[in-house]
């Protein structure tokens, strides 16, 4: 498994179609199609940001109910007053970031085991819940699969012991 490194990363709203539920039917792949078919949907999207975005947000009940939100989404440069049917938003906090990169979407699961239980033994950082409980894929550039790269980057937000 690669390297985990503590990364900061800009505040950035990321607005794409959302899910809530358990994924047990395997939703969240078939959202990021939903992305390609409606990102003209998406008002104010920032070109400049050459990534999509997956985030995970987990409510206070998450231990117990397993039941979380995803966004499939892109980075926008204005908040959106309204967003259309099926969308949702989310701010990812200016912050520390650890990172780790995935080498493809199979390995999506050991990816996170491996950063959740480094942040775990980590003697510097903690998992940073101060603006709730999330974390989030990055798909940018290295992405490719078109080209043969599926690679793409977990961020987990942390700050210091």
């Amino acid at each position: 498994m690669p390297e985990i490194k503590i990364q900061s990363h800009p505040r950035m709203t990321v607005v794409g179609p959302l899910y809530h539920g358990k994924n047990e039917a395997g939703e969240i792949p078939q959202l990021w199609g939903k992305l390609m078919e409606r990102q003209g949907d998406i008002e104010n999207r920032d070109f400049s940001v050459q990534a999509a975005y997956g985030i995970s947000i987990m409510g206070p009940d998450y231990d117990e109910t397993m039941v979380f939100d995803y966004i499939a989404g892109f980075a926008v440069t204005l908040d959106p007053e309204n967003l259309p049917d099926g969308m949702g938003k989310f701010v990812i906090p200016e912050g520390d970031y650890a990172v780790i990169t995935c080498p493809s979407l199979e390995w999506i699961s050991k990816a996170f085991d491996a950063v959740y239980r480094w942040i775990r033994e980590s003697k510097e950082y903690v998992i940073d819940h101060s603006d709730g409980n999330f974390n989030f894929e990055r798909y940018g550039e290295e992405f490719a699969p078109d080209m043969g790269s599926t690679k793409f980057t977990i961020h987990v937000p942390v700050k210091e012991k």
